[in-house]
């Protein structure tokens, strides 16, 4: 019988880049608001999901991603995942949240996955399976080195895992592109979020919006 294991994996960026993408604007008192079916809103800039009670703000100069990007990453990013895990564990389906990018290489993205019917694992257990999955997927990239950097995080009431990847192309020894992973069991749910960049200052702002999302 086949297990799902809960993947944090939201898609390997480093091969794959958003495209297509909506924008969202506010000019005075206009309110505009994207229902992004039962997955939560965005209104005057702001995204709230009532699953978690969690809300962020869109950095100015962002726009929002479409699902059906997102998922077309994910579905080829669960390509290379399948390589690398027994065929005793499936991939479970993620309920998509938000995505917003200022381009392909400063992004964030954030997600759920059910914890019901599901094997139980601990957050420490789920911690090393991820970060082994990641070191294994990413190794395959040809020309590539990558930097890992694993550590504990508390933001707001809840506990994070922070797996920060640094990608370097071989040749060279020219830092490319960061990933940033942030994961916690959040009610029924695990919630993660992704953050890539290339760029030191915008990877500063996607992290600091992010952590000041979960302290209010």
């Amino acid at each position: 019988m086949k297990h799902k294991f809960i993947l944090v994996l939201l898609f390997i960026s480093f091969n794959y880049s958003f495209s297509q993408e909506k924008i969202i604007k506010t000019n005075g008192n206009e309110i505009i608001t994207v229902d992004r079916e039962e997955n939560g809103k965005v209104e005057n800039g702001i995204y709230t999901c009532n699953k978690i009670n969690w809300n962020i703000k869109i950095p100015e100069k962002y726009t929002i991603t479409e699902l059906t990007e997102i998922e077309k990453l994910e579905q080829k990013g669960n390509g290379e995942i399948k390589k690398n895990i027994s065929d005793k564990s499936t991939i479970q389906k993620r309920i998509h949240l938000i995505g917003f990018a200022l381009n392909s290489q400063n992004t964030f993205s954030a997600g759920l996955n059910s914890l019901k019917n599901t094997k139980k694992v601990t957050f420490e257990e789920h911690k090393k399976f991820t970060t082994e999955l990641l070191k294994n997927s990413l190794s395959k990239i040809e020309n590539a080195r990558f930097e890992f950097n694993v550590s504990d995080v508390k933001i707001g009431k809840y506990k994070f895992y922070k797996i920060k990847i640094e990608g370097y192309n071989k040749s060279n020894n020219k830092l490319v592109l960061t990933q940033v992973y942030y994961n916690s069991f959040i009610n029924e749910y695990l919630f993660g979020v992704l953050i890539n960049y290339n760029n030191e200052n915008e990877g500063k702002m996607l992290e600091e919006n992010f952590i000041n999302s979960l302290k209010k």
